[in-house]
């Protein structure tokens, strides 16, 4: 039993004992009340009537007549007349006549009123003594509508009590249910602070409340603060504060092979003759020069939202530009910032800039080597060279014809659901990841094997970005999510897929997921939804919507290709997320490299923290994935887990 009927049970108990008391004192006085009242009528009745009969000069018939006339009129119930001696004159009498009240209120209430006694006589003589008893019925009647009176306003008191009562129970109960509300969202991994109720007492259970919110969220914050600076040492020269070689590349890969990204650019800087400038200037001086060439290239990346600098080996530095057609003048003012440094002029050091420009869809190997073919010639010019990537079209059918493509396979269903196993430590599945991929152009015929089947449908890279243009993302979703809701039906095996922000934004797009899940509520607590992080205040409040909609219908959800910012980490947790997944550049190395499986386990410790699963992603070496277990990872997905 709650607190809150506790009180509500006691307050009736001492309630309805008053209430009722009060009741039965009240009809108590109005009964000793009317039986005073009953007892004078008794006495002035006898007292006019013996008057009367005193006036008959001891006419016994007379007597009689006059006393018999009175009784008729029927208000007694007893008339007497006894002589000196006690003896009976005359003696009428009736049974008393029932009132309309309920026999158990008469039997709990009797009236028991003295009869009215008066002397007869006849001048001096005294002729006998005259007992008049009145009906009591009228008591009862008068007493019974007193008593329903009474309770009535005591009944309305009562309610009024009881209302009062509710009305200030619902206000105390507020501040509680609000901490009760505020020490769920700590369990789920969200801070949210609560208002500060009036109630004195509750006041200081509410501040105590909000002060360890704070002061969690205050060590969550410092835990994210110190991941990211693992992330950073585990990520960065030391020297220079670049980026490493494989985490460089790492992201050159991904940008290129992003469908939705537009053209990118490589340039490449080296320090020429790094050898000769080092016995010239000396370790520590060498040092400052590569820290001050990295402080050039760091600020385009830092002016250039997604542009990334690193730093390829002790001479060349990487520089990725997020956008095509802007290389070549870059390359010149990087060419011409560096060359006229004073630590440069000061070690007599040249710096060579080479690249390529209009980079999309290749392998990150060829575009460095493209780029690196340009820094050679560079160092032979002296000049700054920028080459041009071989942009080819998706098809020979030109965009516009692929758009075509990609709306009429959606609407003709030709679109089927690849599968990769996520597992767990022990090697149980968690879920398989399913890509959509579309089949364009008429389904051929002959194939020659199940491979050749599958080759006709085509991966999102092919065609995702094109979606994204044409503003189909949301059929492209609804495509999948009915996909892997048929295929969860009919085996039962827990899947997951993912929904673009595109999709999310969409007007409608969360009702209508929302209306497919409870058409499927089976399938919806075995399907998982991901989507790529995002630290947008407006993708945040779309997030949120979707997760709120969602979760009530069972589904589980989760952020990928997470790991590039561990300070978002408590806002994706307000979202209600069930997972993390890493993504595979932050875990790279990690059973090799002591700051990277520094970084990990940090990593992975603040998100246990939050009450999320951390889970990895594209994991390729068998190793990294033991070492990612050893550490604590909930579950992984990649080419490495096919052999566990």
């Amino acid at each position: 039993m709650t607190m809150t009927s506790r009180i509500a049970l006691l307050i009736a108990a001492v309630l309805l004992p008053a209430l009722l008391g009060s009741l039965w004192l009240q009809t108590l006085a109005a009964r000793d009340a009317l039986q005073s009242e009953l007892a004078t009528r008794n006495q002035d009745a006898a007292t006019s009537l013996a008057l009367a009969l005193s006036q008959q000069r001891g006419d016994m018939a007379a007597l009689q007549t006059v006393a018999a006339a009175q009784f008729d009129l029927g208000h007694y119930r007893r008339l007497a007349l006894q002589g000196p001696q006690g003896e009976d004159l005359f003696n009428r009498e009736l049974a008393a006549r029932q009132p309309a009240v309920p026999g158990w209120f008469v039997n709990a209430l009797p009236i028991a009123a003295p009869a009215g006694r008066a002397a007869v006589s006849d001048g001096w003589r005294e002729l006998g003594t005259l007992v008049v008893e009145s009906q009591p019925g009228w008591v009862h009647t008068a007493l019974w509508g007193a008593a329903l009176r009474t309770a009535g306003f005591l009944a309305v008191l009562a309610v009024l009590a009881l209302g009062a009562t509710a009305w200030l129970l619902r206000g105390w109960r507020r501040p509680l249910q609000a901490t009760v509300l505020q020490a769920r969202a700590i369990e789920q991994g969200r801070f949210d602070t609560a208002v500060e109720p009036s109630q004195p007492e509750l006041r200081e259970l509410t501040r105590s409340m909000n002060a360890m919110v704070r002061r969690l969220k205050e060590v969550f914050s410092a835990q994210a603060d110190q991941v990211a600076l693992l992330q950073r040492q585990a990520q960065t020269d030391a020297v220079t504060g670049l980026l490493q070689r494989r985490h460089f590349v790492s992201r050159l890969a991904d940008r290129l092979a992003d469908p939705a990204a537009p053209g990118s650019a490589l340039l490449l800087v080296r320090v020429m003759r790094l050898d000769v400038v080092n016995e010239r200037l000396g370790f520590e001086a060498t040092d400052r020069l590569l820290a001050a060439s990295a402080e050039v290239l760091l600020a385009y990346a830092h002016r250039v939202p997604g542009a990334a600098a690193g730093r390829l080996n002790g001479s060349d530095f990487g520089l990725l530009l997020p956008a095509a057609g802007v290389a070549q003048e870059t390359a010149v003012s990087l060419a011409g910032a560096l060359n006229a440094s004073p630590l440069a002029r000061a070690g007599s050091a040249r710096y060579a800039v080479g690249g390529v420009d209009g980079l999309r869809g290749q392998a990150s190997g060829a575009a460095l080597a493209a780029a690196d073919a340009a820094l050679a010639e560079a160092e032979v010019t002296d000049a700054p060279v920028v080459e041009q990537a071989d942009r080819r079209a998706l098809d020979s059918a030109g965009a516009r014809a692929w758009r075509s493509q990609i709306a009429e396979a959606l609407e003709q269903g030709r679109t089927r659901l690849a599968e990769f196993p996520v597992i767990d430590a022990s090697g149980q599945l968690i879920h398989l990841e399913c890509p959509l991929r579309v089949q364009f152009g008429p389904p051929p015929t002959g194939f020659g094997s199940l491979e050749d089947a599958e080759a006709a449908y085509r991966p999102a890279r092919d065609w995702l970005a094109l979606a994204q243009r044409s503003r189909l993302m949301p059929r492209v979703d609804l495509a999948a999510l009915d996909l892997v809701l048929d295929a969860i039906t009919r085996d039962g095996v827990p899947r997951g897929v993912h929904v673009s922000q595109a999709s999310l934004d969409e007007p409608g797009f969360i009702e209508i997921v929302a209306q497919r899940l409870a058409q499927s509520p089976a399938a919806a607590r075995s399907l998982s939804i991901e989507w790529v992080e995002s630290t947008q205040p407006a993708a945040l409040h779309a997030l949120r919507e979707a997760a709120t909609t969602w979760r009530a219908l069972g589904v589980r959800l989760g952020v990928e290709h997470a790991g590039a910012s561990p300070q978002a980490l408590t806002q994706w947790h307000a979202t209600r997320i069930d997972y993390v997944k890493i993504d595979a550049r932050h875990l790279q190395g990690v059973a090799s490299d002591d700051a990277v499986r520094g970084y990990a386990a940090s990593l992975v410790a603040l998100v246990h923290g939050l009450g999320l699963k951390a889970l990895a992603e594209g994991i390729t070496e068998e190793d990294d994935l033991a070492a990612l277990w050893a550490l604590g990872f909930d579950g992984a997905t990649g080419t490495a887990v096919a052999g566990f």
